[in-house]
């Protein structure tokens, strides 16, 4: 709306005057007075809400500028007013209004006198402290004493002196916070906040003037916003807090005014800048006051920016908090970390002379160098947290900013070490003593002395903020000294401190702790001073820990308990990670020792009992003999794995000279020490036979392992060690040793079988045929458990050999049996029928048919006992075990084992599990005669009703993808019917089994039509004709399942032989109109189905898409979902799908844009298959489609299009041009466009919102450069490098960081495809691609913290300590591309490009090796990018193992001109030059030594 004009009658500056005066008097409400002065001096009535400038310029010429003068010193006066009247004058929102008008209007001359002379930035500071002063115990500097309306005004550090905590922690109290002034009234202020930095933002504009004209000017509006630094912290701090007031108050749905606006920052960090520097601060950062006041303000605005970014929210753009954050960091940096930095150094260079005339100049030297002017910086931020830490002494809960500030202390230290100018090993090692300097300081902040004891118990909080600092060390591989981890760990790890308190070990701190440097942990403690802390070995202190609680404690569980570790978490992040200290000690022994005291300990007589349900501790869990495995061969030399085997092996030949000794002399054998060493031997022994794997190491101990197979022997033998071993895991070992002792000497000795194991196998049958009730050994599940996988082990070998039929037929009706009785518990006889049916099924083949029936029919009735997830996976294996392994003798007895338990009298269970089983067959496997009987049951069943539909259904379906020309659903056409109206009737007309009905009429008539000839089809033929036209004309009775039928019936038929068209569509119509909103889906369904073909044929294709668009005018108003914003209710997201495809089908739509939108419109807030449905459908569409009309269409795909349209607008984009021509058009015009599609793609990939939209577009242009090469010239392939290497930068669009490995991968992909299909049309122009080449191996590397930012922002971590990294697939990704360019297949070689070469080198006629010489040229600087980027980061082993054979590919190819290798080594640095060395040298290892190069010599 044009704004109104001021009438010059009543603005007549002779009498202005007076009523401008008399504004005070007349009117007592601000809003009037405001009102009043500005329509006294000519502002239009709607002044306040013109936004646009070329508008407001042209109001104020013709403003009359004295009185403009007049009122700025009004609403000045009254902004300064320190009563309650100008408090009510600084929130009010008109006033900031009207003096921004002012400004613009006065000349500078004029108006910054009088800004200055009014004190501006107390103004400013008073309207923030009153207004956006979020921390309720600072709240006494909104009060008017704290605030003088001078340049001069206190520090408001001064004024909290009294309630600032002091540095002595005093437990157990709680600072009682400030009482807050009366708020004046409800003030918005996120639009008081707006119009407050509009007006300084204009005068920053004035101030920043750069025009050589204006340079008076300019200083004059500097001198207005220049101030103290004490009060330009104060301001810096309070616009800080409001910007996060404002962003933390806000809602999505609050109001539609974007909120990127209030984190632009740079206007209060340009008034910080423009603050007068005390002369006394050398440095010039204004450090102290910076620290004093904004410290704690600046941390809490950056976490709550970082906690917006992990949400992905919708309210700032991700680019605009990337932004916002960076600069709060550079912030931090500049005035937090650089002077406490300088100091640090300053401090150290000082000291170290001095130190060095001492006696002991290096610990001299190390304890000065204490960052004690950053702990003097931090001291705001330790307050703070010390207050946290009084209010949780207090009980109460900590409130959400306290508990926040916790999390700076990490991101503190991450931009420490990142803002540390660390690009060398050598300047690495220099910072290390400052990084170590301030995790100390942060860690004294949280509360964590490093120093000396604590006094009382370090809080949860204060752990996890010294675990993230951890985590933050780890990420960026900075260690600490052994002592400073050995402090942390004794004084806050809750193991010794503080004395004479109840303690709690925080397991999480000692994991992250090991995580850093799990070598200090793993160091041998030094004969004689075990007692001293200093000395202690951490390890063994550790694993006391471990034991004592669970032995004496609750434990270790895996039920979800954030407080502590549980049992895999312990495993994980301790025990397996000081195994791997251990091993890379070469002291894995020293571990195995440790393990073996905790075990020996835990067998304690009493001990055990305070296990009670918990049978096992830590120390027996299996996790640990994985880990073992995997070190075990390549740490231990072969004889200390035959001394560790027959120590252990001793240890258990002791028991029964121990159980003797305690029968003579009458005490317990439990108490021994010999059977502590036997119990644990008996738990490690099974760890190392799993490590053992070498056939040389297992020949070497085969006299051993017999030893060990006897001693295990007798112990399950013989019934007096039963009370001391526990014989599940004898039955266990002694599986473990068959398999290691049968390929050595068991399987060629008969002699040696029946003397070690059928005695063991008679032994395993008399367990297995003990009770409950009886005593003794076998009376446990567990045991005959153990027992049973012993016989199965065994007799798997022994099936092979003569004499053994007799033993399995004998014992497997026992182990028949136990699956079947109540011998075994239920997780016992699940795991063993899993066990029989994957593995030893085959062991059925050696009993008769009859015995083999019951015992499968004796499996199969055990698995409805088990959940849905188990049955299937047993039916799984036992199908494919006896179809794929199994004779015909056991096949036939696994089908009438099935037809058994698909009888009538078994049971709905049990024909569930029989269909499952049958599922899992393919049906050519079996017989004709089986299928049959299967199919020919289910039907009986059916008629009978003693099953579900859906049972008979799945079966018939499956068994019917081969014929089954003499099976009943084959020859009587009333079984599909009747199976249809059972599902109506039991209402079970489900989108699954309908379409399992209609596969079922699919594949029975699919075998029948083209043999109806024959007399038995003919019958059904004519019988399921018949039955089809009755269901036709019964449109008032037609249900889904019947629709079904006829649905299938209509797409498999030829020639309208079994359905008439013209009535099928005629019941279709009356479906159309049911109130049934499933049959109007069906019926919609029915007609998507249809083919256009089979109707034009008949002549009824214009019929029916007329009344089709008449009943679509009646039914739904499609123009309604047309539009960027509307979106489809989820109620009808599924009709409007269908009737999206009826329009596109039949042709229903005005034009191909207006389909696109609707289609646009479906797709928002679709399933995956819906939408899958929607993209097949609309490029069906658009195919037939004339070019230019195709062209037409990308307009309105790519530049109509806003989100979150654009991903499904761009993925259409590529069905688009899948459908296109690979041929240029003839019409210049025409071809013109064709050749800008690809650049015009290239743009739009450059500014990809999100990774979906990033996909669409690379597979626009992957199609285009592969299947439409002739749509690609020669510059669209360089504008395609151009984008591939933007993205590889640090100016790429903002994707998401979760995708980073999908994004490599498609990148290497692309580019790949430029070099097998383009290659020619690079013409040797290879340094197009070199910067694309460097870009990706740059993005391999993890950089050190200062070039973090170089990398991509799809590369950039979210969080410090979630770290992004490609994987080692990426790098072999990169390295195949690396071999294209290489080594070029001779497909991607034109004859353009061969014939050029063959003219300049007459001498190469392999066009391969021409290429390759050719390609050579260029390599050189990626070479040099390689040395240099290994100084400035690192690699994963598992990516430097990928990309290595890529780099040889690279050097071997560059080392075809020795001059070109020559010229390279002598542009690289001295460091590099190292590094090519090093790599040459691993060159000349991987290909053969060569002649030298690249050495300068």
């Amino acid at each position: 709306m044009a704004p109104s004009k001021p009438k010059a009658s009543q603005n007549d500056p002779a009498s202005t005057r007076p009523r401008l005066q008399a504004i005070n008097q007349d009117f007592s409400d601000l809003d009037e007075q405001i009102r009043q002065a500005a329509h006294i001096i000519g502002l239009p009535d709607d002044w306040s809400t013109i936004q646009d400038q070329e508008v407001r310029s042209d109001i104020i010429q013709r403003l009359v500028r004295a009185r403009a003068e007049w009122v700025l010193r009004w609403i000045l006066d009254k902004l300064k007013d320190e009563t309650e009247t100008g408090r009510a004058a600084r929130a009010n929102v008109s006033a900031w209004q009207l003096l921004d008008w002012m400004i613009h209007v006065l000349p500078v001359s004029r108006s910054a006198p009088h800004l200055r002379d009014a004190s501006f930035p107390s103004i400013l500071e008073r309207t923030l402290v009153e207004n956006f002063d979020a921390d309720s115990t600072l709240q006494s500097a909104a009060t008017s004493e704290d605030v003088d309306m001078k340049d001069d005004s206190e520090s408001s550090a001064t004024i909290r002196e009294g309630t600032k905590p002091s540095k002595k922690r005093k437990r157990g109290t709680a600072e009682a916070s400030s009482s807050t002034s009366a708020a004046l009234g409800p003030v918005n202020l996120g639009h008081l906040f707006r119009v407050v930095r509009a007006a300084v933002d204009s005068i920053a504009h004035l101030a920043g003037s750069d025009k050589s004209d204006d340079v008076t000017q300019a200083e004059l509006m500097k001198m207005v916003l220049r101030t103290e630094s004490t009060q330009a912290s104060r301001i810096l701090r309070f616009w800080l807090s409001g910007v996060r007031i404002l962003c933390a108050a806000r809602s999505p749905a609050s109001d539609d005014t974007p909120l990127d606006e209030h984190l632009q920052l740079s206007l209060a960090l340009e008034m910080w800048d423009l603050r007068a520097v005390e002369t006394k601060d050398e440095s010039g950062a204004s450090a102290e006051e910076f620290n004093t006041e904004c410290l704690v303000p600046t941390l809490l605005l950056l976490e709550h920016l970082k906690s917006l970014r992990s949400r992905d929210t919708t309210q700032f753009s991700q680019r605009t908090l990337d932004r916002a954050i960076a600069v709060l960091d550079k912030l931090l940096a500049r005035h937090l970390l650089a002077p406490s930095r300088a100091a640090f150094f300053t401090d150290a260079e000082i000291a170290a002379p001095s130190a060095s005339t001492g006696a002991n100049s290096t610990s001299a030297g190390l304890k000065t160098r204490d960052a004690t002017v950053l702990a003097s910086n931090l001291e705001p931020l330790r307050a703070k947290l010390l207050q946290a830490a009084q209010i949780e002494d207090g009980g109460d809960a900590l409130p959400a900013e306290l508990a926040l500030l916790f999390d700076t202390v990490p991101h503190v230290l991450d931009l420490a070490i990142r803002a540390s100018p660390s690009r060398t090993p050598k300047s690495r090692a220099m910072e290390k003593p400052w990084l170590q300097a301030v995790f100390s300081a942060l860690a004294e902040c949280a509360g964590c002395s490093l120093v000396t004891p604590p006094e009382y118990i370090t809080r949860p909080t204060a752990v996890a903020a010294l675990s993230g600092a951890i985590r933050i060390l780890q990420v960026h591989e900075v260690s600490l000294s052994s002592d400073l981890i050995k402090n942390i760990f004794w004084y806050h790890c809750g193991v010794k401190y503080p004395e004479r308190q109840e303690k709690q070990v925080h397991w999480s701190l000692i994991a992250s702790l090991i995580e850093l440097d799990s070598s200090v942990f793993a160091v041998e403690s030094k004969v004689g001073a075990r007692g001293s802390q200093d000395h202690t070995d951490l390890a063994e202190f550790v694993f006391e820990k471990i034991s004592a609680t669970e032995l004496e404690g609750s434990g270790f569980s895996d039920d979800g308990n954030d407080a502590q570790l549980g049992r895999s978490a312990i495993l994980e992040r301790i025990i397996n990670p000081l195994m791997l200290a251990f091993v890379r000690n070469r002291n894995l022994l020293g571990f195995v020792r440790r393990w073996d005291d905790q075990l020996v300990k835990s067998f304690r007589h009493g001990k055990r009992k305070t296990l009670q349900e918990r049978q096992d501790i830590v120390w027996e869990d299996r996790a640990l003999w994985n880990t073992l495995a995997e070190s075990f061969e390549s740490s231990l030399t072969q004889g200390q794995i035959t001394t560790l085997i027959q120590e252990h092996g001793e240890r258990l030949a002791q028991l029964a000279g121990a159980i003797e000794t305690a029968t003579k002399e009458s005490v317990k054998v439990k108490k021994l020490a010999a059977y502590k060493n036997a119990a644990s031997s008996a738990i490690l022994l099974p760890a190392f036979l799993q490590a053992i794997k070498s056939e040389n190491s297992i020949a070497a101990l085969k006299a051993d392992l017999r030893a060990l197979f006897l001693t295990y022997a007798s112990w399950v033998q013989e019934r007096h060690y039963s009370l001391y071993t526990q014989s599940h895991l004898s039955w266990f070992t002694l599986c473990q040793l068959l398999a290691k002792m049968w390929p050595i000497e068991l399987h060629a000795s008969s002699q040696l079988q029946q003397e070690l194991l059928y005695p063991l196998l008679e032994q395993a049958i008399e367990v297995m045929s003990t009770t409950s009730n009886d005593a003794g050994r076998g009376a446990d599940p567990t045991i005959r458990a153990a027992a049973v996988l012993f016989w199965l082990n065994t007799c798997d070998r022994l099936q092979t050999l003569p004499g053994s039929k007799i033993v399995i037929r004998s014992g497997l009706a026992r182990v028949m049996d136990c699956f079947s009785s109540s011998q075994l518990d239920t997780e016992g006889q699940r795991s063993m029928i899993e066990i029989f049916c994957a593995y030893s099924v085959n062991l059925l083949e050696h009993v008769e048919i009859d015995a083999c029936r019951q015992s499968l029919s004796a499996i199969l009735s055990k698995l409805p006992q088990f959940d849905g997830v188990t049955s299937d996976l047993v039916c799984r294996s036992l199908s494919q075990s006896i179809i794929e392994e199994g004779n015909s003798v056991i096949q036939n007895a696994y089908c009438v084992a099935l037809l058994e338990a698909l009888g009538q009298g078994a049971g709905m269970r049990m024909h569930a599990v029989a269909g499952e089983a049958i599922l899992h067959i393919h049906p050519a496997a079996l017989s004709r005669e089986q299928r049959q009987a299967i199919l020919d049951r289910t039907a009986e069943l059916l008629d009978l009703g003693q099953t579900s539909t859906m049972i008979v259904l799945s079966i018939m379906a499956h068994l019917q993808q081969v014929p089954n020309a003499t099976a009943k659903v084959s020859t009587d056409a009333d079984v599909i019917f009747s199976i249809a109206e059972q599902l109506h009737n039991q209402q079970l007309e489900t989108d699954s089994a309908l379409q399992l009905l209609r596969e079922l009429v699919q594949r029975t008539l699919g075998h029948i039509i083209p043999n109806q000839s024959q007399a038995q089809n003919k019958e059904f033929f004519i019988d399921y004709a018949g039955k089809s036209l009755s269901v036709a004309k019964a449109t008032s009775k037609c249900s889904l399942a019947r629709l079904s039928i006829l649905r299938a019936t209509s797409m498999v038929q030829k020639q309208n032989s079994l359905l008439h068209i013209e009535r099928y569509v005629e019941l279709l119509k009356q479906c159309l109109g049911s109130e049934d909103m499933a049959l109007l889906l069906g019926s919609l369904d029915a007609f998507n189905e249809l083919s256009t073909d089979a109707l034009k044929d008949v002549k009824q294709f214009s019929r029916v898409q007329t009344w089709l668009r008449t009943w679509l005018k009646d039914a739904l108003d499609l123009d309604q979902y047309i539009g960027s914003e509307v979106r489809v209710p989820s109620e009808a997201v599924d009709y409007v799908a269908r009737v999206y495809a009826l329009v596109a089908k039949y042709e229903l739509y005005q034009d191909a844009k207006w389909l696109i939108c609707l289609s646009l419109t479906v797709l928002r807030g679709s399933s995956v298959h819906v939408q899958g449905a929607v993209y097949r459908t609309l490029k069906t569409t658009l195919e037939p489609l004339p070019f230019y009309e195709k062209l037409d269409l990308i307009t309105t795909l790519v530049v109509d299009q806003k989100q979150p349209n654009l991903a499904a607008s761009y993925r259409i984009l590529g069905d688009l041009i899948d459908t296109m021509d690979d041929q240029l058009e003839s019409n210049a015009e025409m071809r013109q466009k064709q050749l800008a599609l690809l650049p015009r793609i290239c743009v739009l990939l450059t500014e990809s919102p999100d990774f979906e939209s990033f996909n669409a577009l690379l597979n626009c242009i992957d199609t285009i450069l592969n299947d439409k090469p002739s749509l690609a010239s020669q510059h669209s392939i360089e504008c395609v490098y151009s984008v591939l290497v933007k993205l590889t930068s640090r100016s790429s669009p903002a994707l998401s960081s979760q995708y980073a490995p999908d994004i490599f991968s498609r990148l290497c992909q692309t580019s790949r495809l430029t070099l097998l299909v383009h290659r020619g049309r690079l013409g040797g122009r290879f340094h197009l691609l070199l910067p694309l080449l460097q870009g990706l191996l740059f993005c391999l590397f993890i950089p050190n913290a200062s070039r973090s930012g170089a990398l991509p922002s799809w590369l950039r971590a979210v969080t410090a300590t979630e770290p992004v990294r490609l994987t080692p697939t990426n790098a072999a990704q990169f390295t195949r591309l690396l071999s294209t360019l290489c080594n070029p297949p001779q497909s991607s070689i034109t004859k353009a490009h061969q014939h050029h070469q063959s003219r300049k080198s007459k001498d190469l006629n392999d066009p391969v090796k021409a290429a390759r010489d050719r390609a050579s040229n260029f390599l050189y600087p990626l070479l040099a990018s390689f040395c240099r980027y290994q100084l400035n980061g690192r690699l994963d082993q598992g990516v430097r193992e990928k990309l290595m054979p890529g780099i040889w590919e690279v050097l071997g190819t560059a080392s075809l001109h020795r001059e070109g290798l020559d010229a390279m080594f002598a542009g690289l640095g001295r460091s590099e030059r190292d590094v090519w060395k090093g790599l040459w040298e691993q060159w000349e290892g991987v290909h053969g030594r060569r002649q030298v190069v690249g050495h300068g010599e």
